[in-house]
């Protein structure tokens, strides 16, 4: 008998208990209202294409769609002055426009798609960031192996930059070209060690910004593994220097920072910049230039 008080007792306590939980219904939460999102970056060598699709709620589980309305138009303006309008073309699944863009002076578009609100978006295009000279050395850490003819281990590489046209916005990436016994290229991170500036290392890519303007670099990075032959050290790299608008460098910066840390549950969430006026997405300028260092 009390082993049956004892059970129908913890049966109350446990439905008494389930019955203070709050459930969530999916109707409880706001209503999510598709907005238009409009991607389009635009340098010197290169013509106005816009890709749009529509915003999708957090719980939606529709799959992506480009949207490709013949009836849609976007206008182009430069200075505040119409230029273009760009057209559907299904090669590209976006809408294209044979007008290219031209160093410092701004550019706007408004586009309205049947069934969304007008959007628009304004940027400009910014000048080349010019490398005026770049000189470094590289050393071997860690050697694996080192005889009379070759050294093995990694290597630590320093390089300092100067420019002579500076920007304020500035992304680099850096290959080896050509190399007189194999120094690799691969590094895990790549760092700019000029207090003046502030950077950022994302998937590959180095981002760098000074209000005053990036004057000067001073780059280090560490590669996994390389094999220099003796007597032979040459190598050349290809720095590519990116000169863009806050808009572009921020949107491009949080993407990489969302691809490095993707596959980090711990990693804080990195929200997505937005430039277009009644939507989301991007409309953004930047320009870039390559120079060769042999070190």
């Amino acid at each position: 008998m009390n082993c049956l008080l004892k059970s129908l007792t913890l049966v109350l306590i446990l439905t008494s208990l389930s019955a203070c939980e709050k459930t969530e219904k999916v109707d409880n939460y706001p209503k999510h209202v598709s907005k238009l999102v409009v991607n389009c970056f635009f340098y010197k060598q290169t013509f106005f294409e816009f890709h749009l699709s529509k915003s999708l709620s957090p719980i939606d589980n529709a799959k992506f769609k480009i949207l490709d309305n013949p009836n849609a138009y976007v206008k182009i303006f430069e200075n505040n002055q119409l230029i273009d309008s760009a057209i559907y073309v299904k090669q590209i699944s976006g809408y294209y426009s044979g007008k290219s863009p031209q160093i410092n002076k701004t550019y706007r578009f408004e586009c309205y798609y049947p069934g969304y609100a007008m959007v628009s978006g304004e940027d400009y295009l910014p000048d080349y960031a010019q490398i005026k000279d770049a000189s470094g050395y590289y050393s071997i850490l860690n050697s694996t192996l080192n005889n009379d003819s070759q050294t093995i281990g990694n290597s630590n590489t320093l390089m300092n930059i100067n420019y002579s046209k500076p920007c304020q916005y500035l992304m680099i990436s850096i290959k080896v070209s050509k190399s007189n016994g194999y120094i690799g290229d691969l590094y895990s991170i790549l760092t700019d060690n000029n207090s003046e500036n502030n950077s950022e290392f994302a998937n590959n890519t180095l981002f760098v910004n000074n209000e005053e303007g990036v004057k000067k670099l001073n780059l280090k990075w560490v590669t996994a593994f390389s094999r220099i032959n003796k007597n032979k050290t040459s190598a050349t790299y290809n720095i590519r220097s990116y000169s863009c608008t806050k808009n572009t460098f921020e949107y491009l910066k949080r993407q990489a920072l969302q691809k490095e840390n993707q596959d980090d549950p711990f990693s804080q969430p990195t929200p997505m910049s937005n430039n277009i006026i009644n939507g989301y997405g991007i409309f953004g300028g930047f320009n870039f230039t390559d120079f060769k260092v042999s070190i």
